[in-house]
């Protein structure tokens, strides 16, 4: 598919989130129909396609705008599904890349209960058994862990940090935590892990100069919310009349300059992420800072639309009939998720000052 193609694409598939958004935020409940959408797209399989950075990015900003859960789970289970490509075994990646390109889904399981940002360097020891390792532990936040038949995760193994991609079976037990401010529909539920077999056939080989689409793809789900809020404002402000002029609160000049505020932060934001996906293209050495200072400035501006959105339509944005307090509950999450701005500032100061090497 051309970049145009993939978009339009992605513009189909948004529409029919945007139908049932509100009400899987409701009840909690996983958006079926976006799965359904998606393991049918061409979408699915556009990095291993040959899709750019810039183009996969530009899609989950586009899925994030209406529905920010199901872009959030569909980046997981991208960066979980392809790191498949990371597998010792030339027999294992084509028969992962089979099960990927038939519609499996699949989860990312890194984050401990006790690790905060730490995602990548576990604290949960492996045991050595016969054919790997054995995991008794838990792994927090795992989108969609009800869905995924397949689970990226890690463990101390030795000594050291090691990455797994396993089967999720009956050793693992899903424990329903998921009540939450925002993000409701993408259940990222606890899991226990009992004497889980992590195979040594399954350890990935990572190469942590090759980019990773969480890592990229994050800024650009809140650049989709604050895209949603945006929308919602301006179409708010011009239809919502007040008396006795009957004039639309548009021709009020609080409202032109809020406006224009949420419009020039969303521009930076976007360009910002343009910016650090085109590194990402090109491999330049600097990519990886880029895609960190990209999702500040994403989450921040994110969480600062919708707020404003939410001041424009007042006590009325304040009703669930309005998406508006959903655009505002799931940009919350954007400066939670790991790496949370707060690190992010701690470790590029450091590295530019030339306190720890930068990052890479």
């Amino acid at each position: 598919m051309s970049d145009a193609d993939c978009l339009a694409e992605a513009e189909r598939i948004q529409r029919r989130l945007a139908e049932h958004a509100a009400r899987h935020d409701r009840e909690t409940s996983l958006p079926d129909e976006g799965f359904e959408a998606m393991i049918q797209s061409p979408l699915n399989t556009a990095l291993l396609e040959g899709a750019s950075w810039l183009t996969f990015g530009r899609i989950v900003s586009i899925l994030s705008r209406g529905s920010a859960s199901f872009g959030t789970l569909w980046l997981m289970h991208q960066g979980s599904g392809l790191a498949f490509l990371a597998l010792p075994e030339p027999a294992l990646v084509a028969s992962f890349n089979d099960k990927f390109r038939q519609g499996a889904w699949f989860g990312n399981a890194l984050s401990e209960p006790t690790s905060g940002n730490m995602f990548l360097m576990p604290h949960q020891e492996a045991r050595r058994a016969e054919g790997g390792w054995r995991l008794s532990g838990a792994k927090r936040f795992v989108s969609g862990s009800e869905r995924a038949s397949y689970l990226l995760t890690n463990a101390v193994c030795d000594g050291q940090p090691a990455f797994f991609l396993i089967d999720k079976d009956d050793s693992i037990r899903v424990e329903d935590v998921w009540d939450t401010l925002g993000m409701r529909a993408t259940r990222s539920q606890l899991l226990h892990f009992q004497d889980t077999l992590l195979p040594e056939s399954r350890r990935l080989r990572l190469d942590p100069s090759q980019p990773n689409p969480i890592a990229l793809g994050l800024p650009w789900i809140s650049i989709g919310i604050a895209e949603a809020a945006l929308a919602f404002a301006i179409s708010y402000a011009k239809e919502r009349k007040l008396p006795p002029e009957n004039k639309a609160i548009a021709e009020m000049q609080w409202v032109q300059f809020s406006v224009a505020e949420m419009s020039l932060r969303l521009e930076a934001a976007r360009a910002l992420a343009m910016r650090a996906a085109i590194a990402t293209d090109q491999r330049e050495p600097d990519f990886p800072v880029l895609q960190m200072q990209a999702k500040v400035v994403a989450n921040e501006a994110a969480v600062a639309i919708t707020t404003a959105a939410m001041e424009l339509a007042g006590g009325s944005g304040y009703m669930r009939s309005h998406p508006i307090e959903r655009y505002l509950r799931d940009a919350m999450s954007g400066p939670l998720m790991a790496w949370s701005p707060a690190v992010i500032r701690d470790f590029l100061g450091k590295a530019l000052l030339g306190l720890q090497p930068p990052p890479h």
